[in-house]
């Protein structure tokens, strides 16, 4: 009995230095996948995988971990198609560069204040508009991104909405 009354003390660190969010990923109408983002104090890991009606005739799987002391030991791997590949950050960026602009964004405080821009390796992120807790960012030196659309974004939650305008289309990230 004696540890059970101790439990909650003992999670506590836990619950202060570690949140996680799962996110159901689409591609226009499509069902993609989802990701895992799990934050710590000193990085980011993010997990991902196709499913869906996408995920029937494309397979696909993620792992980034995005190291916010030094970006440069930043790294992903993904496996698509049984072919696997490693990226540093700086390919990451010209590849993917939607996943660590979003992670970057969600690292920081819900406040328009704070957000007004934001710099990750070359790009910036600056804040368009601003209104009942939706952000809007446009981003500058992406050829792939080019907004980034966080909604119903409240202090000590994730947005329960995150749309990604790319270059070959939309990505909706929807909160489970």
């Amino acid at each position: 009995m004696r540890i059970n009354a101790f439990l909650p003390f003992l999670l506590l660190p836990l619950l202060i230095f570690a949140k996680s969010v799962v996110y159901k990923v689409y591609f226009g109408i499509f069902s993609a996948g989802r990701i895992e983002i799990n934050f710590s104090p000193d990085r980011v890991e993010v997990t991902g995988a196709s499913g869906g009606v996408i995920g029937w005739f494309y397979r696909y799987k993620l792992l980034m971990v995005y190291d916010f002391k030094n970006p440069n030991n930043t790294f992903m791997t993904e496996e698509e198609n049984g072919k696997k590949k490693t990226y540093n950050f700086k390919r990451i960026l010209e590849k993917k560069s939607w996943l660590p602009l979003v992670v970057k964004l969600l690292s920081e405080t819900p406040n328009p204040d704070t957000l007004k821009t934001i710099k990750v390796g070359e790009y910036t992120v600056t804040l368009e508009k601003y209104e009942n807790d939706n952000f809007f960012f446009r981003i500058s030196g992406s050829k792939n991104t080019k907004k980034i659309k966080l909604f119903r974004w409240k202090k000590g939650d994730f947005p329960k909405r995150i749309e990604i305008e790319t270059k070959a289309g939309t990505l909706v990230l929807i909160k489970t």
